[in-house]
């Protein structure tokens, strides 16, 4: 059975690594994004890699496809709890990788608007895909904290926003991210 596992490879190989999969007929995944990076007074963007040290590759696991793979330049391990048995995602984890890996494409910032009230609307992009709870916003920096699940182990990730007006803990409530009043959290 075909079967979505993650790798820990080498900080910045994570590419290579998702090439040489395909080279081996692996399919595999590395989640990327243009970050936004303010840089001299102004806003650029950069490729950045999501999950730094992580590619993700579908395959049904046997002993022949773990030497194929760990055969690899900087490939460390699969991921599991001894590394001879590698945890598999689960169906909602991967629906959350199908998201992220945006066909191989990289991911644009989400765009959110504020709302009148002090709440902030996600208009366009991944966050509005994710089925999470809170969200932490910062508009000086544009990122937008996310927690998921990968291999059961609680994970944070930054993604790039654009718009909106402030800082701080954001929460889901009928369909709107609100920052909470002082009396309630």
């Amino acid at each position: 059975m075909i079967r979505w596992y993650v790798l820990q490879v080498s900080t910045g190989q994570e590419t290579a690594v998702r090439e040489a999969l395909e080279g081996l007929g692996v399919r595999a995944a590395v989640p990327r994004e243009e970050r936004l990076i303010r840089s001299g007074g102004g806003w650029t963007t950069k490729v950045y890699t999501l999950l730094p040290g992580y590619v993700f590759l579908a395959l049904e696991y046997s002993a022949e496809n773990y030497y194929r793979v760990k055969a690899i330049p900087h490939v460390l391990r699969f991921l599991g709890p001894n590394g001879l048995s590698p945890s598999y995602l689960t169906h909602l984890e991967v629906e959350w990788l199908r998201l992220l890996d945006n066909g191989g494409e990289l991911l644009k910032p989400s765009k959110v608007e504020e709302l009148p009230g002090g709440g902030v609307r996600i208009v366009e992009g991944v966050l509005r895909n994710f089925p999470i709870s809170s969200i932490d916003y910062d508009k000086r920096t544009r990122r937008a904290k996310v927690e998921i699940s990968l291999c059961g182990e609680p994970k944070t990730l930054t993604l790039s926003v654009e718009g909106g007006r402030e800082r701080g803990g954001w929460e889901f409530l009928n369909g709107v991210y609100r920052k909470p009043d002082k009396a309630g959290g």
